[in-house]
C-alpha cells in the first residue's frame, strides 16, 4: 500500500499565525500571509515597510501583531532570533540553506540577472528612452509568441500611469494604426518592443518601419540580440539563460516594471491622479 507522507514544513511562526482563533479580516489575512512568506527577511523590515508592502495601515499591522501575541514587530523579531539561537542556526545559514541544490542555483542566477539590470539603467541612453516613452502622445507596445504576454501586461500596467498606450498586433491589423493621421499629424509616437530568442522574423522590419515613420523606438531584448543596437540607441539587454530548461523571463519582467516606474516618475502627480480616477470607472463592473 502506498502511503502519501504528510507534508508539514510550516515554521513555528507560520503555525502560530495559521492557528489564530477566529476569522481573520481581509487585511489581517494579507499581513499573516506576507509575514509567513517573508519570514527569512523580516529582520530588515519596519512596521512602516510591512504596512507599505501589504497595502494596509501601520496601525493595522501593529494591532495584528498584538493579536498574534507579539510586542510589536520588534517583539516578533526577538522571538524569531531566539528560536534560531535555540536551534543553533544563524539567520543567514537558515536562508542560504534553502538555496542549495539545482533549483537554488537557478534562483541565484536569476537573481544575478535582475541585479545586472543596474548596468542597463545606468546607460547614458536610459534617461532619454524614458523621456521618449513619457513624452510621446501615443505609445505602441509589441511582443511576439511567448513574449507577447509580457508585452500585453506591460501595456496594461503602463496604461495605468499614462494614457494612450496600445498593444500592437501586426498580424491582426497589418500596422493600420500607423497610417499617417491628418488630425494628429504633429503627435509624437513611440514604439516599445519586447523580443527574445528565437527572434520574431517581423521584429526588425517593424522597428525599421517605425523609425521611417519618425517614431522613437525602445527595445528590451536578450543578451544575444545582435541587431537591436543598430536600429535604435534605446536598446536594453537582459540575461535570460540561467541553465533552466527554458529561458528565464524574470529579469525581463523586472526591467519592464522599472520602465513603468520611471515613466510614472516623470509626471508623478498625473500618474497618481490616474490611479485615483480608475476605481470609480470600473466600479460598475463589480470586479473586486
Amino acid at each position: 500500500m502506498n502511503v502519501t507522507p504528510e507534508l508539514n514544513e510550516d515554521s513555528p511562526l507560520a503555525q502560530r499565525l495559521r492557528g489564530l482563533s477566529g476569522d481573520l479580516t481581509k487585511s489581517e489575512a494579507v499581513i499573516a500571509q506576507w509575514l509567513i512568506l517573508n519570514e527569512a527577511t523580516l529582520g530588515l523590515e519596519t512596521g512602516a515597510s510591512v504596512a507599505a508592502k501589504t497595502g494596509v495601515s501601520e496601525i493595522t499591522v501593529s494591532r495584528f501583531l498584538k493579536r498574534a501575541g507579539f510586542k510589536g514587530l520588534q517583539g516578533l523579531k526577538e522571538e524569531l532570533q531566539a528560536a534560531l539561537v535555540n536551534s543553533h542556526i544563524s539567520p543567514s545559514e537558515r536562508y542560504f540553506r534553502l538555496l542549495d541544490g539545482e533549483i537554488g542555483a537557478i534562483l541565484k542566477r536569476d537573481a544575478d540577472a535582475v541585479l545586472a539590470l543596474a548596468h542597463e539603467v545606468d546607460k547614458p541612453a536610459w534617461p532619454a528612452a524614458i523621456e521618449a516613452i513619457a513624452d510621446a502622445d501615443e505609445v505602441f507596445v509589441v511582443g511576439f509568441q511567448t513574449i507577447r504576454g509580457i508585452a500585453e501586461d506591460f501595456t496594461r500596467r503602463l496604461s495605468i500611469v499614462r494614457g494612450s498606450v496600445r498593444f500592437l498586433s501586426p498580424h491582426d491589423g497589418g500596422l493600420v494604426e500607423w497610417i499617417p493621421s491628418f488630425r494628429r499629424a504633429d503627435e509624437k509616437r513611440c514604439l516599445v518592443m519586447v523580443d527574445m530568442a528565437p527572434y520574431a522574423r517581423e521584429a526588425q522590419p517593424i522597428v525599421q518601419t517605425a523609425r521611417r515613420l519618425g517614431m522613437e523606438v525602445v527595445i528590451v531584448t536578450d543578451e544575444l540580440n545582435t541587431w537591436a543596437a543598430r536600429e535604435t540607441p534605446f536598446a536594453f539587454y537582459v540575461t535570460t539563460k540561467v541553465d533552466a530548461f527554458l529561458e528565464s523571463t524574470g529579469a525581463m519582467t523586472t526591467l519592464m516594471n522599472v520602465i513603468i516606474h520611471a515613466v510614472a516618475g516623470k509626471a508623478p502627480d498625473k500618474a497618481r491622479k490616474r490611479i485615483k480616477d480608475w476605481p470609480p470607472i470600473m466600479r460598475d463592473l463589480d470586479l473586486y
